[in-house]
């Protein structure tokens, strides 16, 4: 029973969903969004290549309802009116235009070309995006374009290109911001056109940089073949995403925002040096920021700032010596840097610091999965399912970034517009299930919550999937981290009894998902770091290792299905808005991604009906049922529940392909099956420990510590370290006391 809901937030409205109807009461039994395209017997898809602005770029939420301007090519004809308007350009370009005749020259010769409106077509896109956490950008989305433009008569691509970059203020054409627009045509098996409001649903606006150009010219035209990426991405490019400078970040307090406005005054010091040494004419500017509503701007937790954070100011007596006077605070030294290190991998570094980002999240693991929540129970219609689905994931981070080309500010020396580039830090949820590890059931509960179930082969429910390739790893295992090292300590003492946790549980239920079972081993693996000040938690590294290789998982799919919009994502594709972020805060808050969204914290968006990819990976249930036999006496498959293969279940979207040939559009779905779905819950506390004694160290368990060492012993050690601790401290009292009243004796008879 197909029917819809009106949520309480924003008005947000889910549609096909299953009900069930109990005294006037509402019960929602699935969330499982169809595919919009299949309401049509037949449709096709339009692209529109046209320019941007820089006040687009700064109000995005004109981009998916205003008409396109400086339409370079459209797959339905330009039209003879369009491009017809020229925009006057601003007062500095016109200075350099006039100084220039061959420039002068070729700037109307591209605005002409541009006004002709000859007819050029997309015949091919194909677009691979990886949304989430990877291995090529770790933090950060990451999106390939390639188009196919056929123009039937001359070689005008590249003049259209260069006449709409100069139409909206940018002399720099190479770096101008374009926008490819995605508009999805149908009619039903009655011949009428979508509605107004399925229309919205399908329809999808990128900004976009051109990367590449190669062109093959004959005897039917010329072919073009263009790379682009999404124009958020640009700043992940070399020349922005890293320093050309080597420095120190020495924050003056020890917050993380402290830390955050340091790395911004380096980089833009950096370009300020360029530009009093001439190698350009008007410096890029940075912000570094991280979203202040979604992030608390709390202590970072670095040993150094909390040990190095005060020196001693020294004066000179009378008879020439040093004599130690009160203290001074000084700024630590948090981490250094170098062009080797990318920003994101700075940021990233800098974020594990925050106490948010640690260890703790795996306390928290055990009361996110084992939730036992049914949707037939919320009454509350779809929006109470979908705050109920945001139970099962933690806040983490991504880093988001624009870059900003200022329109009518043309650098003469390097023959491009100044630039703002903005990186920002912003919330993204993982699912709990990721943190899957050897031993630990998670079971099933989230099965419940996934807006995309497919069905595959012998089913009439299989409507969507074309084709389906199964990698299952046989020797698949996961890695623990074995962070720690002997300590040179004396033979027959007890130096460190303390706990430290190196990961893993005490839990054995292995053979809980079926024939799946996940081992563990030690290893000393660990991600790259930069020159940061203090160690990372072990247990985060190997946590974020795993995240970010997901085709290294056990159970890696790819599904190839009929293309479905819901899959393009339109938020992870707007670039962050920036304008009113003032520089040396490191705080600010995007005022348009919650418009892209449908609310800013959505999983789901239920107005475009896609995922927000940019807020959490997506989730689907994937299903089976697979024919064992024929049945003699009744001469049709066997297909009881019970034998459905056990490669159904929860799969994580790691990887995302959109291919639209010749009008046919299809996706191609790289899953990762999540660990351990069992039907228990198992409780994944990590419970080892670090010991030393008698010169070897010891990895064991926490209920262990009593065998390892008598009570005796533990006792002893903890009152040994606070006396020998109290005795430290009051003899450092009684030397800076003493030392404190000579030096001011020395100070009044050299004064005297």
């Amino acid at each position: 029973m197909a029917n819809q809901y009106n949520g309480a937030d924003f008005g947000e409205t889910i549609t096909g969903k299953s009900t069930l109807n109990k005294n006037n009461n509402i019960y929602v039994t699935t969330i499982n969004d169809n595919n919009t395209l299949h309401q049509f017997a037949s449709y096709t898809s339009l692209f529109t290549l046209s320019a941007l602005g820089q006040e687009d770029l700064e109000d995005t939420p004109t981009l998916l309802n205003s008409k396109p301007h400086d339409i370079i090519v459209r797959s339905s004809g330009i039209g003879p009116t369009e491009n017809s308007e020229r925009r006057p350009l601003s007062a500095e370009d016109k200075k350099i235009i006039e100084k220039n005749d061959r420039l002068k020259g070729a700037v109307e010769k591209s605005r002409n070309t541009l006004s002709q409106n000859r007819d050029m077509y997309i015949r091919n896109v194909s677009m691979n995006s990886i949304p989430g956490l990877n291995d090529k950008r770790r933090l950060t989305s990451v999106t390939q374009i390639n188009m196919e433009i056929v123009e039937p008569a001359g070689i005008t691509l590249l003049e259209r290109v260069r006449g709409a970059a100069i139409n909206n203020g940018y002399l720099d054409h190479l770096d101008a911001p374009f926008l490819l627009t995605i508009d999805f045509k149908g009619f039903d098996e009655q011949g009428r056109p979508a509605s107004t409001k399925d229309s919205q649903n399908m329809k999808r606006v990128i900004p976009i940089k051109l990367v590449d150009m190669q062109m093959s010219v004959n005897q039917a035209g010329t072919v073009y073949t263009v790379k682009a990426i999404p124009y958020n991405e640009f700043a992940y490019v070399n020349r922005f995403n890293y320093p050309r400078t080597a420095g120190t970040l020495s924050p003056d307090g020890k917050r993380m925002s402290d830390v955050f406005k340091t790395l911004e005054a380096l980089l833009n010091k950096q370009n300020e040096d360029e530009e009093e040494t001439g190698l350009v004419e008007k410096p890029d500017r940075y912000t570094v920021t991280f979203d202040s509503k979604g992030i608390e701007d709390t202590f970072i937790t670095t040993e150094n700032l909390e040990q190095n954070g005060m020196a001693s100011q020294g004066v000179t007596g009378a008879d020439g010596g040093f004599y130690v006077g009160a203290e001074i605070a000084i700024p630590p030294d948090y981490m250094k840097i170098n062009p080797s290190n990318s920003i994101t991998k700075i940021l990233e570094e800098i974020m594990k610091g925050h106490p948010a980002y640690s260890n703790k999240k795996f306390e928290q693991w055990k009361s996110k999965v084992s939730k036992t929540l049914n949707v037939a129970q919320f009454k509350g219609g779809a929006q109470e399912v979908l705050d109920q689905a945001q139970e099962f994931y933690f806040d983490y981070f991504k880093i988001r970034a624009s870059v900003v080309p200022i329109k009518g500010r043309f650098d003469t020396i390097r023959a491009m517009n100044q630039k703002l580039i903005n990186f920002h830090v912003e919330p993204y949820k993982v699912h709990a299930y990721s943190l899957a590890i050897p031993g630990v059931s998670t079971g099933q509960n989230f099965k419940s919550f996934v807006f995309k179930t497919y069905n595959y082969i012998f089913t009439g429910d299989n409507v969507d999937i074309m084709d389906l390739d199964i990698n299952y790893k046989v020797a698949y295992f996961q890695s623990r981290l074995k962070d720690f090292e002997a300590t040179d300590v004396r033979k027959d003492k007890i130096e460190d009894a303390s706990d430290k946790a190196t990961g893993g549980t005490n839990a054995t239920q292995h053979f809980t998902d079926q024939d799946f079972v996940t081992r563990s081993h030690p290893d000393i693996s660990k991600s790259e770091g930069t020159g940061k000040t203090g160690g990372t938690p072990t247990q985060l590294d190997s946590f974020l290792d795993s995240l970010t290789h997901p085709l290294a998982d056990m159970v890696n799919v790819r599904m190839e299905i009929l293309g479905d919009p819901a899959w393009i994502s339109q938020s992870q594709f707007i670039p962050l808005n920036a304008k009113n972020f003032a520089q040396g805060t490191g705080k600010g808050v995007d005022p348009d991604i919650g418009y892209w969204r449908a609310n800013k914290n959505r999983i789901w968006n239920a107005d475009l009906r896609c995922y927000n990819t940019d807020v959490a990976e997506p989730i689907i249930m994937l299903n089976f049922r697979m024919p064992t036999d024929l049945n003699d006496q009744t001469g049709v498959y066997e297909l009881q529940t019970d034998q459905s293969a056990s490669f159904s279940g929860l799969y994580r979207v790691v990887q995302v392909e959109h291919n639209f040939t010749d009008g046919k559009y299809t996706n191609v779905l790289q899953l990762t099956r999540f660990n351990n779905q069992g039907v228990i819950i198992s409780d994944p506390v990590p419970s080892a420990s670090v010991t030393t004694k008698d010169g070897e160290t010891f990895v064991v368990l926490k209920n262990e510590l009593t065998k390892f060492y008598s009570a005796k012993d533990l006792t002893n050690v903890r009152s040994n370290l606070t006396s020998i601790g109290k005795k430290y401290i009051d003899l450092a009292s009684a030397n800076v006391s003493r030392i404190k009243n000579k030096a001011i004796n020395k100070i009044k008879g050299f004064i005297s």
